[in-house]
């Protein structure tokens, strides 16, 4: 296996990068061993690199349909997750072979983070969330129990709770799902009971381990005993309930709704921040975020002043307010607080 120096106008997507590149800063834009694709090649682009050193086109060499791939197969999950719901809404037992193709086809993206993270990000239509959201969450996850060193039977039983953890709303009325202003109390009260729905759905499988019915239940629940359906506390809260806690509150703010329009990265960052105060598992939290925020480097956004920036650092003791860079200009977020990220371009 071989490295060799190529200008940039000759590298493809597929080609793997043969040393970790970084910016001025000492942040990781690219790592060793990933694989390229347009959007990485594009931000090298902007960086100005005019060559890098790949591994040599052999076995290694990655065809460029690899994004594709993950499109395909990530609409394959969630056109097959929608007749799972289905199925659960007209009270059919939960056809166990689609929960596992589905599984099994997230577990198998797990090298593909990247992929997923730009996914995540994606403009989704607010008429599809429930579908897109459970395998969202599903594929958060699999990076969440990577990140905190699942065992590769745990990541599975943990990818299978992600997916299935709003299989409740399935009970819930459409007009209430989808109502685009603000609840009443008493609707409120009805969408709150999907935690239950979903457990009562799942204990009557026998192939759904109890564990991960539990974690459905508990998904809600917050450790300072404000969550529900039974305001459990801390060790009293499933342990894969507190994983899906933060994947599905990242995918819900970042996700367009019928009711409002979706929230920024490193707006959401600060809000689990925030919440990470007695309310989230902090290890989870911690894992979350000084690895996902990291993805974000090299990108570019549009900040509340319509400038444009860079994103070149990410301040491990405040993720949400990183190092940016407009024009020649760096700027601190953690002392310019005025200035915020709208959105990643």
């Amino acid at each position: 296996m071989s490295k060799i120096f190529l200008p940039l106008e000759e590298v493809k997507p597929g080609m793997r990068i043969a040393e970790t590149i970084m910016n001025d800063y000492g942040s990781v834009v690219i790592s060793e061993g990933t694989i390229l694709d347009d959007h990485m090649i594009k931000k090298l682009v902007n960086l100005n690199y005019t060559k890098v050193r790949v591994i040599e086109k052999d076995k290694n060499f990655v065809s460029s349909e690899i994004s594709e791939s993950f499109n395909v197969s990530y609409n394959a999950s969630v056109n097959c997750f929608k007749s799972i719901l289905y199925d659960a809404a007209v009270g059919k037992n939960i056809n166990m072979e689609k929960v596992d193709k589905v599984v099994m086809s997230v577990v198998a993206r797990l090298d593909e983070k990247r992929d997923i993270v730009r996914c995540i990000n994606q403009i989704k239509s607010a008429d599809q969330y429930t579908y897109t959201h459970c395998v969202n969450v599903s594929l958060l996850c699999m990076l969440l129990g990577k990140w905190l060193g699942y065992s590769k039977d745990s990541l599975i039983k943990l990818v299978q709770a992600g997916l299935l953890h709003d299989i409740g709303k399935a009970k819930v009325p459409k007009e209430i799902l989808n109502k685009p202003s603000k609840l009443t109390p008493e609707e409120y009260e009805e969408i709150k009971k999907h935690t239950v729905y979903g457990y009562r759905i799942l204990e009557k499988e026998h192939e759904i381990d109890r564990d991960v019915a539990i974690a459905v239940l508990m998904h809600h629940e917050r450790m300072d005993g404000s969550g529900y359906p039974t305001g459990a506390k801390s060790d009293q809260i499933n342990m894969m309930a507190r994983v899906i806690a933060v994947a599905d509150i990242y995918d819900a703010m970042t996700s367009n709704r019928v009711y409002r329009e979706k929230e920024s990265p490193f707006e959401v960052f600060h809000i689990i921040e925030e919440e990470a105060v007695g309310k989230l598992d902090v290890r989870v939290v911690n894992a979350f975020l000084s690895n996902i925020a990291a993805y974000y480097i090299g990108d570019f956004a549009k900040l509340n002043t319509g400038e444009i920036c860079e994103i070149v650092y990410i301040n491990p003791r405040y993720v949400s307010r990183p190092i940016i860079r407009v024009d020649d200009q760096y700027i601190d977020l953690t002392v310019e607080k005025d200035l915020k990220i709208l959105e990643i371009l």
